[in-house]
């Protein structure tokens, strides 16, 4: 009885084969590029610790690493940058509390203890990218190497003591962040009216005249450094 149904051996296509349709695929993961990060340490920065002064490279999760404002904070992650052309800075000694003379990353950003910084902004302390700082205390811009860095992390945003008596950024900063960070103008306000030394930048004028356009796209943070 059923042989005699009209469409008893008709064509047909079996339903597992529309799950090879492209409307049936899942769509694929779109990741979004990882962002470049600024400043962090260089593998051999001194960094405090609990267990006194080590290389930021022997730094791990679990550290108890000594910060401006938090006391000792625990180090939560380390995240290790490829090596990449950096921009350095000389850093004589004693020119931010080093107590020897420091290369380091231009777009570090570090902490800076003047009494002019209070007295315009009324903060006792500020952050500033380590390239605004050339020509104060003979502070000079260097030719870049390639370089890794190395970016240490805390539950918040903080100041890491380095290097004997510098504060250098660890955590990601910007204009909500926990300290107070000055532009390339405001620097250079606080530091010409330093104990009226308006001297104090000549010798940025003369790096800007050696490396005009290195110095400025690293001063309005538009090249990687």
């Amino acid at each position: 009885m059923l042989m005699d149904h009209f469409n008893t051996f008709a064509d047909f296509q079996p339903v597992g084969l529309l799950l090879d349709f492209p409307f049936a695929q899942p769509e694929p993961k779109v990741e979004a590029p990882q962002r470049s990060r600024s400043g962090g340490f260089l593998p051999d920065t001194l960094v405090e610790t609990d267990r006194g002064f080590i290389q930021a490279r022997d730094v791990k999760p679990g550290d108890m690493v000594y910060t401006y404002d938090g006391g000792c904070q625990e180090v939560e992650a380390l995240r290790h940058a490829v090596p990449r052309t950096t921009t350095l800075m000389h850093v004589p000694a004693g020119a931010l509390g080093n107590d020897s003379d420091l290369l380091l990353p231009a777009d570090q950003m570090v902490g800076l203890e003047i009494d002019t910084a209070e007295r315009l902004f009324g903060l006792p302390l500020v952050v500033v990218k380590l390239i605004a700082l050339a020509g104060y205390k003979g502070i000079t811009a260097q030719a870049p190497e390639r370089l890794g860095r190395i970016h240490i992390e805390c539950a918040e945003e903080e100041l890491i003591w380095a290097e004997s008596g510098m504060l250098m950024q660890a955590g990601e900063g910007g204009p909500d962040g926990a300290f107070k960070e000055l532009s390339l103008s405001e620097t250079r306000q606080i530091l010409a009216s330093e104990e009226g030394r308006a001297l104090a930048l000549t010798g940025l004028d003369a790096q800007e005249a050696r490396y005009p356009d290195l110095l400025q796209d690293l001063l309005q943070g538009t090249k990687a450094a």
